[in-house]
């Protein structure tokens, strides 16, 4: 069911999309992370995202 109101879907977009990942043990960090919040390291990198054509 996708979402109609733009600004609901600006804040779900943002919620799913915009998270950094550990690329030591691969857990979910939130975007303003400088460091995994599971192993405690600093190799994290942005979740990839794609918009639809």
């Amino acid at each position: 069911m996708p979402i109609a109101d733009i600004t609901t879907r600006k804040i779900a977009q943002y919620h799913l999309l915009y998270k950094k990942i550990c690329r030591k043990c691969g857990a979910l960090n939130p975007f303003t992370a400088t460091k995994c919040r599971r192993c405690h390291s600093y190799n994290l990198r942005q979740k990839k995202r794609e918009t639809k054509k």
